[in-house]
């Protein structure tokens, strides 16, 4: 394992190597979809929140966003590498997680750990390598999701990371295929260009307009997501995509990846080419937002939010098939709208 520094003038970063391949790092991009790996779950979440287990500590920038969640009681986190923990102290963005008593780290394989244990969370938030890399696939399969599951508090909330770019069309649909086959209330998230995240629940999830601007205005939450881009409800809401609904209908007839049939772990770690076919598909999926207590105003601020958002993904679409002009062209319509997001400047290199 190792840890090395990239420096890109005022973008600089450090990443994650683990067995020769980078795993994560502290970019802006992995701040913002790895904070609403917790964060976004959490301002949903239909009950009041008071656990949480993270599977996967990597750069602790997950794990660490939980501290940005006042309510939490009991914050657990399962890493198998020990040398994962000793270096997460050295990323950015973690809020020095591996140093907060706050917070429970238990060196130990996380599937392992919900066998070994009937605790159960409120969340659990999955952040594993990505599902080809070796001997990860259990973290996404059918019968982890189902043990996942049975480790829920009522009304719990189980939140995977879906990378896009490491896996093609149907190997996307599988996985998702996975996750609805347990999960009877669904959504699809998008967290940054290249990630989005499923949030699937055994109880329905309302998605309510009072409550998540309550629990988003939260100092430390309004203040650990506005650092990300995301400086209101709505902006929040904009990463809406769809309900399980839509993610029934991509995954259409394909079969689950489920421990006996793990076929996505022999592809290569990223799969060329195929983020430009998948993301588009994905963004096909986009149903209304159901949200209640909402207002006209509200509604007008997420239409705006999500317009911005997606030319902003349209521009990286278009600098993927190379047609610059086209990309500079919808990345000025964003920036002369939002200059100041935090995210879109990382992006465009300010």
């Amino acid at each position: 394992m190792a840890v090395l520094s990239q420096n890109k003038g005022a973008n600089a970063l450090r990443r994650l190597y683990i067995q020769g391949v980078s795993n994560s790092g502290d970019a802006m991009t992995s701040q913002r979809y790895m904070r609403l790996q917790a964060l976004l779950p959490l301002i949903i979440h239909p009950g009041e929140p008071r656990s949480a287990m993270v599977i996967g500590l990597g750069t602790g920038i997950t794990a660490g966003a939980l501290l940005a969640y006042p309510s939490l009681e009991r914050r657990v986190v399962a890493e198998l590498l020990p040398a994962v923990k000793a270096a997460a102290a050295g990323f950015h963005g973690n809020y020095q997680v591996t140093r907060d008593p706050r917070v429970d780290i238990r060196l130990r394989d996380g599937r392992r750990a919900l066998l070994a244990s009937d605790e159960h969370y409120d969340l659990i938030t999955l952040e594993p390598p990505p599902p080809s890399a070796n001997g990860v696939v259990n973290l996404y399969s059918r019968d982890f999701y189902r043990l996942a599951a049975s480790r829920l508090n009522p009304q719990g909330i189980v939140a995977q990371w879906l990378p896009l770019p490491t896996q093609n069309d149907e190997d996307s649909r599988a996985l998702v295929k996975s996750f609805i086959e347990v999960f009877p209330h669904a959504s699809l998230w998008t967290t940054e260009l290249h990630e989005t995240l499923l949030i699937g629940s055994l109880s329905p999830i309302t998605l309510d307009a009072e409550r998540i601007a309550r629990r988003f205005g939260q100092d430390e939450v309004h203040a650990a997501l506005s650092e990300v881009g995301i400086d209101t409800p709505a902006a929040l809401l904009a990463n809406w995509i769809t309900d399980r609904d839509g993610l029934a209908r991509y995954a259409g007839d394909v079969a689950p990846v489920t421990d006996d049939d793990p076929r996505i772990e022999y592809a290569a770690w990223l799969r060329d080419g195929e983020f430009a076919r998948v993301l588009p598909k994905v963004f096909a999926l986009q149903s209304p937002l159901p949200l209640v207590h909402g207002t006209p105003a509200l509604d007008a601020e997420i239409a705006q939010r999500r317009d911005l958002l997606l030319s902003f993904y349209e521009a990286g679409l278009y600098a993927y098939q190379g047609d610059r002009d086209m990309a500079r062209r919808a990345l000025q319509y964003v920036m002369a709208r939002e200059p100041e997001n935090a995210y879109f400047r990382w992006m465009v290199g300010e």
